[in-house]
């Protein structure tokens, strides 16, 4: 029974692990793993494969060869009622007969095959850049689940040494209450409960956040059942990449925003669907050719199956080539087409001219925020330094005082209030980051590419 437990223990240590990421490698596995980002990819497949198809039909779009065999009746004399000798099918001689039949279409409409390829392409560009804009949400979505952990991680870590702190006040404050010092009295120990419900609280406040977003990362990193996700950073810090100047964050956004591209290809798209519907009110020309070949080998046939080409009811040789001209007369229908595709290209036109600007005044207000956000930082930063100082202060005189408790407890509460929200703004300051490079047009790997040289 001990070998049972032992060997099923070693199993399941065996099947289960621990993930340890940093923030790029987090970013990367959730990118890689997230199953809509898959299914957008796979339509810019389709569309590639659609670009595939009319590319191999520029030669020969229609051609095919066909062939036949089976029974076929013989031919006897006969005379008609003009008394002509005719040939007529004399079904008690059938025999055997092959056939075949090719035929070819070759359009010259170049024009139009150019113009419908370019605009599939532009199709395709234009779903690559709106995958992109997808991939970007998601990069910030990554890194916030990131650095939220991270906070969880802190507020655990605040929580445990705050129950651990108000714990050991508690026992020195009823040691001295046994020893019956003067200098504490029952009052103190009352207001010590009274602060150790906020304290329980943040316990469970910080263990509540810890599993919501394990459950968010186990989701994202779509981990098996038994492994553990752990982010190799043992703290919350700021970010350690550079801020980027405001001209940098305009120049960026122009040159880099997918949603810029994806309108420019939008343009192209639409302005080919407009030269397509006008090309096609033309006339289309094309090279058509026919064979057809039929031999048999039934009835009274003894002279006409030596020659391989001879002609009868049955036996056959034809065959055609030639320019040929087709016309849809009704036109209206591809004038129709051909003003919506107009009607789209202008609306474009006029989305153009306000979209970068609007983009631009985007990623400039996430600039200002994401800088709000530092400021914040680093104010929070100095007066928890300064709360450092008061909390030594008041444990020495605690240390001299026991009935100083209410200034130490009074001080230690400020201080971890502090700690708080400086962790929070910390966590703020990073998802802001997140989305400035996102506003930016830029993923985080390009990020680091562009200004930290990996």
């Amino acid at each position: 029974m001990f070998r049972c437990v032992v060997v099923l223990l070693l199993a399941t240590l065996a099947f289960s692990g621990e993930v340890r990421y940093d923030c790029m490698r987090f970013v990367e596995e959730g990118l890689a793993k997230d199953p809509q980002l898959a299914e957008s990819k796979h339509a810019t497949e389709e569309k590639k494969n659609k670009l595939a198809a009319l590319t191999s039909e520029v030669i020969l779009p229609t051609f095919y060869v066909s062939t036949m065999v089976g029974p076929a009746p013989g031919l006897k004399e006969s005379v008609d009622n003009w008394g002509d000798t005719v040939d007529v099918y004399d079904f008690t001689r059938m025999g055997p007969f092959w056939g075949v039949e090719g035929k070819f279409i070759q359009p010259l409409n170049f024009g139009q095959y150019r113009s419908g390829k370019k605009a599939l392409e532009a199709d395709l560009k234009q779903k690559t850049m709106a995958v992109e804009q997808e991939i970007h949400k998601k990069d910030v979505e990554l890194q916030t689940y990131y650095y939220n952990y991270l906070l969880a991680k802190e507020m655990q870590k605040l929580a445990a040494d705050a129950q651990k702190r108000v714990d050991d006040a508690y026992e020195k404050l009823e040691e001295a209450l046994d020893d019956d010092d003067p200098n504490v009295s029952q009052m103190d120990l009352l207001n010590l409960k009274a602060k150790m419900y906020s304290v329980k609280e943040g316990v469970t406040d910080a263990e509540l956040g810890m599993k919501r977003i394990q459950l968010a990362i186990r989701f994202s990193l779509a981990l098996p059942e038994g492994d553990t996700f752990e982010a190799e950073d043992t703290c919350l810090t700021a970010r350690p990449e550079p801020l980027p100047t405001l001209d940098d964050v305009r120049d960026h956004t122009i040159k880099y925003h997918p949603e810029l591209k994806q309108l420019a290809a939008g343009l192209d798209a639409r302005k080919l669907q407009m030269d397509l519907a006008e090309a096609k009110l033309a006339p289309e020309f094309f090279i058509m050719g026919k064979f057809e070949y039929v031999k048999s080998w039934a009835g009274n046939r003894k002279v006409m199956v030596k020659n391989a080409f001879a002609e009868d009811a049955v036996n056959k040789l034809s065959g055609y080539i030639g320019v040929g001209l087709r016309y849809r007369l009704n036109f209206w229908k591809d004038w129709a087409a051909f003003r919506a595709a107009r009607t789209e290209y202008r609306g474009l036109q006029m989305k153009e001219d306000y979209a970068a600007i609007g983009l631009v005044a985007k990623a400039e207000e996430q600039y200002y925020q994401t800088v709000a956000a530092k400021e914040k930082m680093d104010a929070l930063r100095e007066s928890l330094r300064a709360s450092d100082a008061i909390l030594k202060g008041a444990a020495m005189q605690y240390d001299l005082d026991k009935s100083k408790t209410g200034d130490l407890v009074s001080a230690y509460t400020q201080n971890v209030s502090l700690q708080k929200d400086y962790y929070f703004a910390v966590c703020k300051y990073n998802v802001e980051f997140a989305q400035l490079v996102s506003r930016m047009g830029m993923s985080l790997k390009e990020f680091h590419q562009e200004y930290m040289g990996k």
